[in-house]
C-alpha cells in the first residue's frame, strides 16, 4: 500500500490532468522559461554586448571613411 502511495507521488501530475483538477503551481514554482538555453539575464547581457559591438565598429567605420570626424 505504501509502495503504490510513494509511485502515484513520484508520477506526478500530468499538465492535462493538473489543469483539468484545478491545481495550478504558483509564480515562484513555475519552471523558469529559457531561450536557446539561456536564462533571461544572461540574455541582456547578450544584447548589450552586441548594442556595444554594433556602436563601436559602427563608429569606428564611419571615421575611418571620414564620415565624421573626432
Amino acid at each position: 500500500m505504501l509502495d503504490d502511495l510513494r509511485r502515484s507521488t513520484e508520477a506526478g501530475f500530468d499538465d492535462q490532468e493538473s489543469a483539468e483538477a484545478g491545481f495550478t503551481l504558483p509564480e515562484s514554482a513555475q519552471p523558469e522559461r529559457k531561450f536557446l538555453g539561456m536564462t533571461a539575464v544572461e540574455r541582456m547581457f547578450l544584447v548589450l554586448f552586441l548594442f556595444m559591438n554594433v556602436l563601436i565598429l559602427g563608429l569606428a567605420l564611419l571615421l575611418a571613411t571620414g564620415r565624421i570626424v573626432l
